[in-house]
């Protein structure tokens, strides 16, 4: 697993976060959000987190809350790309489901 510091961010939710990257990697999503949470409420604008969180919640099926933390991470990250493709990803699948 690669380290990079993550300014103003602890470095105990940094771990959480990593962890559950390996987690989600492994398919192991419920365990995964575990550790993307905690890391959440230890550093509340971590939105790399908060991204990774909506990322396991499109995997389980849950769309709606993937799009709140998808939205959440571009509050708190304006200039990421990443929430918004998965975002139009999202809505445009649901588009067509009909």
């Amino acid at each position: 697993m690669d380290w990079l510091y993550t300014k103003g961010i602890p470095i105990e939710a940094q771990y959480l976060y990593r962890k559950g990257l390996e987690m989600s990697r492994q398919g192991k999503t419920e365990m995964a959000m575990k550790y993307l949470r905690q890391a959440v409420i230890i550093a509340p604008g971590y939105s790399k987190a908060i991204y990774e969180m909506g990322n396991c919640f499109a995997q389980l099926g849950r769309f709606t809350e993937a799009i709140e933390r998808y939205d959440r991470s571009i509050q708190i990250d304006p200039f990421a790309p990443d929430p918004r493709v998965k975002k139009e990803e999202i809505i445009s699948r649901k588009g067509n489901d009909h």
